[in-house]
C-alpha cells in the first residue's frame, strides 16, 4: 500500500482515505480538508500493510471508495477507534453476486484487462464523456501496476466463506453509505442489499461509480 499525507505538525484530526482499485492519487489530492485536519490517502493494494501509527489524533474520519471499503477493513481493522466511517460505492463483500460485483464479471475483467478493457472500464466507472475526460486527466497509473494490484485484491477476497462471515470479520462501525444510483461497476442493487440493514445512514446519490466531481471538500462528505 502506497499513502499520500498532507500534514501539518499539530493536526489534531485525520481524515483517512481508501480509493479504489486503479485510481490515481492526484485525483483525490485537489479535495480540501478542514483546517486542523490532516489527510492520508491510500491506494495499490498489491500489498496490504499499513504501519502508520494515528495514536496521536483525537479523531479519525474514515472514507472508503469502491474496492477501498474492504481494504481499509483489512488494513487498519479495528485498531482505531473512528469518529465516523463513510462507504462510498462499495462493501465489505466486493467479490459477490449478492453484495457486490458478480464474481464472473469480476473475473472477466482480470482475464480482459488489456489498455482497451481497461478504457472501458474507466468509460463505465465514469459515466458521461465530461466526468472521463476529468478522470484520464490525471496521469494514469501504469497498465502492469493495476493488473498486479486487481489479482491481489481478487486473491485476498474470493477466499472468503458465506456472506454471513463479513459481518463477523469486519470490525470497522461503518455509520455512513453512499450509493450512487448510476452505478455500473458496483450494482446499487447489491450495494442497498448489503447496507440497507447493516449501516445506520445509507443515501442514494445520482451519479456514476466515480462521484468525486460532485465535491471539493473533504468535509462535503
Amino acid at each position: 500500500m502506497k499513502i499520500i499525507k498532507q500534514q501539518t505538525a499539530h493536526s489534531s484530526s485525520l481524515l483517512l482515505f481508501f480509493a479504489g482499485w486503479s485510481a490515481a492519487p492526484e485525483l483525490f489530492t485537489r479535495l480540501k480538508a478542514d483546517e486542523g485536519t490532516d489527510v492520508m490517502i491510500c491506494y495499490d493494494y498489491r500489498e496490504i500493510g499499513f504501519m502508520e501509527d494515528l495514536t496521536r489524533y483525537k479523531e479519525i474520519h474514515l472514507i472508503a471508495w469502491s474496492m477501498g471499503v474492504r481494504m481499509a477493513e483489512l488494513a487498519i481493522g479495528g485498531k482505531y477507534r473512528l469518529r465516523t466511517a463513510t462507504a462510498i460505492n462499495g462493501t465489505p463483500r466486493p467479490i459477490d453476486d449478492r453484495y457486490g460485483i458478480p464474481v464472473d464479471i469480476f473475473r472477466g475483467t482480470i482475464d480482459n484487462l488489456t489498455a482497451e478493457g481497461l478504457s472501458r472500464f474507466n468509460r463505465r466507472m465514469c459515466g458521461s464523456r465530461d466526468t472521463l475526460a476529468g478522470y484520464e486527466a490525471v496521469r494514469p497509473r501504469l497498465l502492469e501496476e493495476v493488473r498486479d494490484e486487481l489479482q491481489h485484491i481478487y486473491d485476498l477476497c474470493r477466499v472468503e466463506p458465506q456472506p454471513d462471515a463479513a459481518r463477523r470479520t469486519a470490525p470497522i462501525a461503518w455509520t455512513r453509505a453512499l450509493i450512487s444510483s448510476d452505478d455500473r461497476i458496483f450494482p446499487a442493487a447489491n450495494q442497498h442489499e448489503y447496507w440497507d440493514t447493516r449501516c445506520p445512514e445509507v443515501l442514494e446519490i445520482k451519479a456514476p461509480h466515480y462521484p468525486f466531481y460532485l465535491w471539493n471538500q473533504w468535509n462535503e462528505l
